[in-house]
């Protein structure tokens, strides 16, 4: 495995709001040194426009094995931040980052604004002002990519099942949120429980709106059964059987030497890793809470 990246001083670094080529906008962001050097030397040793998303993807997602995992990354700070980083990571933010790393290098890019400017448009709604601008649930993650056409979701035709299932975790455990418990909080001091409001109506409106379309996976006893039409590269979604929630975990799928396996941030294994399991047996055998996986294709 790679070496994990040390951890370097963090800085802002100013939008110029200007338009580059192509139209495209830079945006702000906060990072440390430490991840513009190595974002950026990875960039130049991938595939790039030679190579399909799968192969960018892939490359990307074994660099980074050894990568340390950091929970709660994206909530530093007193305020919302676009924070880029890949020296620590957690499960979606690796996946979004190996994503976006690919689509930059497809783009003939490999500037680390460049690829700022992606993950600003995966993880938020076009702004990037409060906690409830930011794409929280994983389903919404897929449903904006997929209709921006970046991604296919191929679940239902791999064999899924379609549950309604509504999803209301994060309103309902709003006291478990920092950037929403003040709303529940009397002693609250107004502006901050005015702000807190404001994101816990927000993200119920989200809720209501992911809840009113069907949850799909494939089951768990059926995943055997469609392995061999998982692609390295694919986007694995793990689904909870927690009430409220939708996606557990997720991870980029490798397959080689027969075996149909994936490449994730492991909370439990504490940094970036190749699964010993197939994803069949992990989700069998390993994975608690999961009844079934999706599939997402990266375009």
């Amino acid at each position: 495995m790679k070496k994990i990246f040390a951890l370097a001083a963090v800085f802002c670094v100013a939008a110029t709001l200007s338009c580059r080529e192509g139209g495209e906008k830079n945006v702000q962001y906060v990072t440390g040194e430490k991840d513009v050097e190595v974002a950026e030397s990875l960039m130049k040793r991938m595939p790039g426009k030679g190579g399909s998303m799968a192969e960018n993807m892939i490359f990307a997602a074994k660099e980074l094995l050894g990568t340390e995992y950091v929970a709660s990354t994206l909530e530093e700070g007193g305020r919302e931040q676009l924070r880029v980083y890949l020296t620590k990571t957690d499960c979606i933010l690796f996946v979004e980052t190996c994503f976006n790393l690919a689509r930059t290098v497809r783009d003939g890019k490999n500037d680390f604004q460049s690829l700022a400017n992606r993950i600003f448009e995966t993880r938020y709604r076009g702004k990037c002002e409060l906690y409830s601008d930011r794409v929280h649930y994983t389903t919404e993650w897929i449903r904006r990519n997929e209709k921006a056409g970046r991604v296919k979701d191929l679940t239902l035709e791999l064999g899924g099942i379609a549950v309604d299932k509504p999803i209301n975790y994060m309103s309902t455990h709003a006291r478990s949120y920092k950037h929403l418990s003040a709303a529940l909080k009397e002693d609250a001091p107004a502006e901050e429980r005015a702000i807190a409001k404001e994101n816990l109506e927000t993200i119920g409106s989200v809720e209501k709106e992911l809840s009113e379309q069907p949850q799909t996976w494939i089951p768990s006893e059926k995943i055997k059964e469609i392995e061999d039409r998982i692609c390295s590269g694919d986007i694995i979604g793990f689904m909870t059987t927690v009430s409220g929630l939708d996606i557990g975990h997720v991870a980029i799928a490798y397959v080689h030497d027969g075996k149909v396996g994936f490449i994730h941030a492991s909370q439990g294994g504490g940094l970036v890793m190749e699964q010993p399991e197939s994803i069949a047996d992990y989700v069998l055998h390993v994975r608690k809470n999961c009844q079934g996986i999706k599939v997402v294709r990266p375009l």
